[in-house]
């Protein structure tokens, strides 16, 4: 309980840095990120890693596999890959999953990847596999990982742009720290990729305890549209600004979720719960993707600081969302 209380202290501490100088807010961020790294590596096994970053090469070490058809028949795109045009069919739009942060099993994509190929008909479908970036450290990952990945998505997708792929057909979706590597990778293209989908976004050495800012996170104008839903706001995903063109707020984004409810007081049942809220995000998306399974989000005014719903405008969350921009409360 000790470790917890720690945590939630360290989280707090970025609600007094928001209205700090800027160069307070700098060493706010130095003092406080250390801290609150390591408390979430703790509940890492095996542990994270802590050395070897720079003996990896991107080329090798990320891996970018595609299908062109709704049956799964991935295929790898290696790095200035010559046989781009076999591998990929350029009159469809193309698709890119960004897992997130310790996922050594690829859980995002088992859940993504059959109901995304099924409901989005006519598209090319690819899987970015950036785990051996991502089981170092929290500190490490959300530093060095996230924009050197991003680096590497971006020069696949200007490489793409080369052969007169229309980068406006580009959709990423990204959960927790996938969805700042989106992010970035957007910023690299500005206003040239079409859409991203971020899935509860990591909050995290990117909201909190300091707010890093929209250079150095997703932010709304990384792409065309850019689409995010909350579901652990101010703990595992982000919180402060609402950082999407259009935002999904289950339980106003917070957690817990409904299905998410500790089961004991113990530091591994509640960091397990926290963990169920932050992926609740994927499983509504990926409920969302079936046409007859609406999920309906109410933009309410504001009327002296209180959300007003007498008569709300409402959208859909995911793929068929009519992109109206603002906050859209579930």
């Amino acid at each position: 309980m000790a470790k917890l209380v720690a945590f939630l202290a360290v989280l707090l501490c970025g609600n007094l840095a928001a209205a700090a100088s800027a160069d307070l807010i700098s060493v706010l961020e130095q003092l406080a990120e250390g801290p609150l790294a390591r408390l979430l590596d703790l509940n890492i096994d095996p542990p994270p890693r802590t050395a070897g970053f720079s003996t990896l090469l991107p080329q090798r070490s990320i891996r970018l596999t595609c299908t062109k058809t709704r049956e799964p028949r991935f295929q790898e795109i290696l790095y200035g890959d010559v046989n781009l045009q076999n591998k990929l069919n350029f009159s469809l739009p193309l698709t890119i999953a960004i897992h997130g942060w310790q996922e050594r099993n690829l859980s995002t994509y088992s859940a993504l990847t059959m109901p995304y190929l099924r409901f989005a008909n006519n598209t090319n479908y690819c899987l970015l596999d950036w785990r051996a970036y991502s089981e170092f450290g929290y500190q490490i990952a959300a530093r060095q990982s996230v924009p050197l990945v991003a680096q590497y998505l971006f020069g696949f997708l200007q490489n793409l742009s080369l052969l007169y792929f229309p980068l406006e057909s580009v959709t990423l979706i990204g959960f927790s720290m996938g969805g700042h590597i989106a992010g970035l990778t957007g910023k690299l293209l500005p206003g040239r990729i079409g859409t991203i989908y971020a899935l509860d976004p990591a909050g995290p050495l990117f909201s909190h305890p300091v707010d890093i800012g929209p250079k150095r996170r997703l932010d709304a104008s990384d792409a065309q549209y850019v689409q995010v839903i909350y579901t652990s706001r101010y703990t595992a995903g982000f919180g402060k600004v609402l950082d999407g063109a259009q935002n999904f707020l289950l339980n106003k984004g917070y957690h817990p979720q409904q299905p998410c409810t500790a089961k004991g007081d113990g530091l591994s049942e509640l960091a397990g719960a926290l963990q169920c809220s932050h992926r609740y995000a994927v499983s509504l998306f990926v409920s969302s993707l079936d046409p007859n399974n609406p999920i309906i989000g109410k933009k309410c005014p504001t009327i002296f600081g209180a959300r007003v719903c007498l008569m709300p405008t409402k959208d859909r969350l995911g793929i068929y969302a009519q992109r109206i921009r603002g906050d859209f409360y579930l």
